[in-house]
């Protein structure tokens, strides 16, 4: 019988780490869509309004099957002054790695990341409500759902703080470190989204902090594509 239970126990993590693979797969398709309309030159507003369709039907596919699943239940009741002090903190120790990571990048002779030049290219040459989208809202919402929803909470049930140091290291690979730096940059965010998820026990909260850090350097790649596009300004 224990025999019997050991098994079950280990298909059904079996079934979530398909279930992660998928979803992460799934989770690419805008993203895929976006590149593949920037190379044929398509439109850049009819673009947009086509990643952003898509867009939100992977959110809604993600944001259903969390609640369902009882990963995140997406009601902001519980929201008070205090956690609107959280995200503040955070996303300070967020920026401060960051800063930290980009001197070690500058005396590496390094501007930036790859994933970050990936990211900047995107912006550049893509619409910006695709970038939006994808930037804004599919990555935090997604990224959380998968790091710090399925890997602790269902592939590690049971064993959630090993699993959230997992869900950690998975986030900062996702992203693609290259050297010590952006292992620095990502890594330290990881680290804080991590915590705020498991200090809380609300998926939410690291769904906002990683759309406020998200949201933010958005706004600031769009300032200057637009700078760009209409005075000329080169950058």
């Amino acid at each position: 019988m224990k025999e019997k239970s050991m098994w079950k126990e280990i298909v059904n993590r079996g079934k979530w780490v398909i279930i992660f693979l998928v979803a992460l797969l799934f989770s690419q398709l805008p993203l895929a869509l976006s590149y593949f309309l920037t190379s044929r030159r398509f439109p850049l507003l009819q673009s947009g309004l086509l990643v952003g369709a898509l867009s939100l039907v992977v959110l809604t596919v993600f944001i259903i099957g969390a609640r369902k699943t009882q990963l995140a239940s997406f009601n902001f009741s519980f929201f008070r002054a205090k956690d609107l002090a959280r995200l503040g903190l955070s996303y300070l120790v967020i920026i401060c790695s960051n800063i930290l990571g980009s001197i070690l990048l500058q005396l590496s002779n390094e501007t930036t990341t790859s994933n970050q030049s990936q990211i900047n290219d995107m912006v550049q040459n893509s619409s910006l409500i695709s970038s939006f989208f994808l930037l804004a809202l599919l990555a935090p919402i997604c990224e959380e759902i998968l790091c710090r929803g399925i890997v602790p909470k269902k592939i590690f049930r049971g064993k959630e703080n090993l699993g959230f140091v997992v869900g950690t290291i998975v986030f900062a690979l996702l992203h693609q470190p290259s050297n010590l730096p952006s292992l620095l940059i990502y890594g330290g965010m990881s680290i804080v989204l991590s915590w705020t998820a498991y200090k809380t026990q609300r998926l939410e909260m690291s769904i906002l902090l990683h759309m406020i850090v998200n949201g933010v350097a958005f706004c600031l790649l769009a300032l200057v594509v637009i700078m760009s596009r209409t005075l000329g300004i080169s950058v």
